[in-house]
């Protein structure tokens, strides 16, 4: 048996991005210190894999909402988008609006990222509540949120987008969103 520590920068040494950083994140979110993980790669002897994983560190952020959030963030880091504000919260003269995914604040742009499971698995929606509803309250959220001043454009994307650069590159362009031209596609 290891550590969070020790666990975590094996994974990141010997895993891609798009499995060690939603790994980080969590550990992150428990409480583990940046720089420890930065202090435990620094003590290792891998040379493959540390590219890797300085990269998976850098990416982590405790803030993420769930694993396709942190998977995604990897995609939108792919495609060479600017690094987005996590979970940013928006409110209007009534109160609270939402709490976004993604927020690029330079374009006024928010990214929603979607799996099919809060529309179709009943045990995430709240009893009684039926699919129709969960799509009802989400046009009724995503109206509002378009009416808070500064917000310019919204756009949603999954499991496919993430998984496809050029479909989340057109998703980006519809936006407004910015990328820069990256020398990899991936981090091996």
């Amino acid at each position: 048996m290891t550590d969070i520590v020790v666990t975590a920068i094996d994974i990141a040494i010997a895993h891609e991005l798009r499995l060690s950083v939603p790994i980080l994140d969590v550990v992150l979110r428990r409480g583990v210190d940046r720089a420890a993980l930065t202090t435990e790669l620094a003590g290792r002897s891998a040379v493959h894999g540390r590219a890797r994983a300085t990269a998976a560190i850098e990416l982590a952020d405790a803030l993420s909402g769930s694993p396709g959030e942190s998977v995604a963030r990897v995609a939108l880091d792919e495609v060479g988008a600017p690094r987005p504000e996590l979970q940013r919260e928006f409110h209007d003269d009534a109160g609270f609006v939402a709490r976004v995914d993604f927020w690029f604040p330079e374009q006024g742009v928010v990214l929603e990222f979607d799996g099919r499971a809060k529309y179709t698995d009943a045990s995430m929606r709240d009893a009684g509540t039926t699919a129709a509803d969960v799509v009802y309250a989400e046009k009724r959220r995503e109206d509002r949120l378009r009416r808070v001043p500064g917000v310019n454009g919204i756009g949603r994307f999954g499991w496919t987008e993430a998984n496809d650069a050029e479909l989340l590159r057109a998703l980006l362009r519809s936006c407004g969103v910015p990328m820069v031209e990256r020398s990899f596609r991936t981090v091996r």
